[in-house]
């Protein structure tokens, strides 16, 4: 192997992987949308051979992101501060605009880190990937080490009717999973809902993501205690948006299950945790890997249990949440790394395996997966090479 490795090739995918038929909203709830976003695959080989992978939601124009791949070709893999990688054209930073700033502007280093490049997650991913490759240790290792082998994921669906849900749940079991989680309003069949899935699985807990569409407390105290009544909720995730932190403070003592907060935007966090709204949070890592560390490490001091954040992701974004779930010792509530299942294809050459409501930890260095390139090929909507 050299001293000093470079990257030498960045290969970059745009992806469309649709969902499978009869996984999104019921029609009687009005839209029924199929799973069509576009995903970007990034693969980054080394001078010595080694690769990494990455996976990241399209965000901005291919011309925007293809411009921060072009800056990596030829540059040495150490070095790179991989936790905020300085990627913005400098003519694209607000901050250095007008060409004369004002006297009375801030310093431009005590404003960088608020601006984050759509590829930071992709590019960071694929860069941490490479590098536990070639110390030949899991992705894990790099934020800590495991504090278990395998991570606590419920099988998940959108807005159902008590009906669909049923059929919902016999997927859900089918695969191995033991819990589930729901998207839901406050207009929906929710307790008709909730007893139909205790009749198909008396075991199973869920937990009830409204994405603040149950409004405020005073609009949804009487079917949040419905609901809660039934017996198998045991987490009630944003009923309220984020901007009425007190209706989630005063829901807590009214109800058995716990009250979570998903932190979104990341700045949230400070607010969550002063108010004493959350007993629980949902953080996501779709601002980067260390970012999604460090506030693990915020709730953990906090004595606040997480779980990781998805997005219907496919099997490259899937792994390396896996790895986090599993460096943070209070990750634990299940999480929602259902993507693989919910697609026509996780574009990964083995599957995951689920045990006993677990999916266990991929095995072998870096994200311990196999991309598989024909699938790749096969779903790729665009692609392009760079080379140093």
């Amino acid at each position: 192997m050299t001293g000093s490795p470079v990257i030498t090739r960045l290969q970059r995918w745009q992806v469309t992987v649709p969902s499978l038929p009869g996984l999104t909203d019921s029609v009687e709830f009005g839209k029924n949308p199929e799973q069509h976003d576009h995903r970007y695959l990034l693969q980054l080989t080394d001078s010595d051979g080694f690769e990494g992978w990455g996976e990241t939601v399209v965000s901005g124009s291919l011309d925007l992101l293809d411009a921060a791949l072009e800056q990596l070709a030829g540059q040495p893999v150490a070095g790179q501060r991989t936790a905020f990688l300085d990627l913005w054209p400098a003519e694209a930073l607000y901050w250095h605009r007008p060409a004369s700033p004002s006297p009375y502007a801030p310093n431009p280093a005590n404003l960088q880190h608020r601006l984050r490049h759509p590829m930071q997650s992709a590019i960071e991913m694929a860069l941490c990937d490479l590098t536990a490759r070639r110390a030949g240790v899991p992705l894990c290792q790099l934020f800590g080490g495991p504090w278990r082998d395998r991570v606590l994921v419920d099988y998940w669906m959108p807005r159902m009717t008590p009906e669909n849900a049923r059929r919902s749940i016999a997927r859900g079991k089918e695969l191995g999973f033991s819990g589930i989680k729901l998207n839901t309003t406050l207009e929906d069949p929710n307790v008709e809902r909730l007893e139909a899935i205790q009749e198909e699985a008396p075991d199973w807990k869920v937990t009830v993501d409204a994405n603040g569409r149950f409004y405020r407390l005073d609009d949804a105290l009487s079917t949040l205690r419905a609901m809660d009544a039934v017996g198998n909720v045991a987490i009630f995730e944003d009923p309220f948006p984020l901007f009425h932190l007190q209706d989630f403070a005063q829901l807590r003592p009214q109800v058995d299950a716990r009250v979570v907060v998903h932190i979104d935007p990341p700045e949230s966090l400070w607010a969550v945790l002063q108010s004493g709204a959350a007993g629980g949070l949902n953080i996501d890592c779709h601002t980067g890997l260390h970012h999604w560390r460090m506030q693990a490490a915020a709730a953990e001091v906090a004595n606040l249990p997480i779980w990781m954040g998805s997005g219907i992701d496919l099997g490259i974004r899937t792994a390396a949440e896996l790895h986090l779930a599993a460096s943070a010792p209070n990750c634990l509530l299940p999480g929602d790394q259902v993507g693989p299942w919910l697609r026509e294809s996780h574009l990964l050459a083995e599957d995951f395996v689920i045990c006993d409501g677990h999916v266990l930890l991929p095995e072998g260095p870096g994200l311990g997966i196999q991309v598989d390139l024909d699938a790749v090929d096969r779903y790729s909507t665009d692609q392009r090479t760079f080379q140093s």
